[in-house]
């Protein structure tokens, strides 16, 4: 990536960050228009997208993240929380559950299955994920406060 690219990549993460959508939308296209090929663009897209409530703007941006970086987990999840945001369920636990096949110690992944599972009313399997996704927070809470000494 350019230093250009990682610039106005940068510059569409602040207009994120202040609700600027339709700005932030602008800066990512660019990007993207700039490096097809860089798949976290597609995903700021996506999410962008998806704040302003067009969902089928956000699913396409978010599968073609996928197509271009098929093992990151968290575009697995993003794609989930569009589909329960679209209330497409079954399509939620698949990208959900593929996004815990790929990072098993992805709390965040665990939480919204659970959500999912829940509409579903699978109660036990809702149940089951809420407390793994409650387990590993609590794990990777204690782990960041571990302190190693040197001699």
């Amino acid at each position: 990536m350019t230093p250009e690219v990682d610039e106005l990549f940068t510059d569409g993460q602040f207009k994120f960050m202040d609700e600027e959508y339709d700005e932030a939308i602008e800066v990512f296209s660019k990007v993207i228009e700039l490096e097809p090929g860089f798949a976290k663009a597609y995903q700021a897209r996506a999410i962008a997208y998806l704040r302003k409530g067009e969902n089928d703007k956000a699913l396409e941006d978010i599968t073609k993240a996928i197509e271009v970086e098929p093992e990151n987990h968290r575009f697995h999840y993003h794609k989930g929380a569009i589909h329960l945001k679209n209330n497409e369920l079954d399509e939620a636990v698949e990208a959900l559950s593929r996004a815990i096949d790929l990072a098993p110690e992805y709390a965040p992944a665990y939480f919204l299955r659970s959500e999912v599972f829940d509409k579903l009313g699978e109660e036990e399997a809702a149940a089951a994920d809420f407390n793994k996704a409650d387990v590993l927070r609590k794990e990777q809470t204690h782990a960041s406060k571990i302190v190693d000494f040197w001699r």
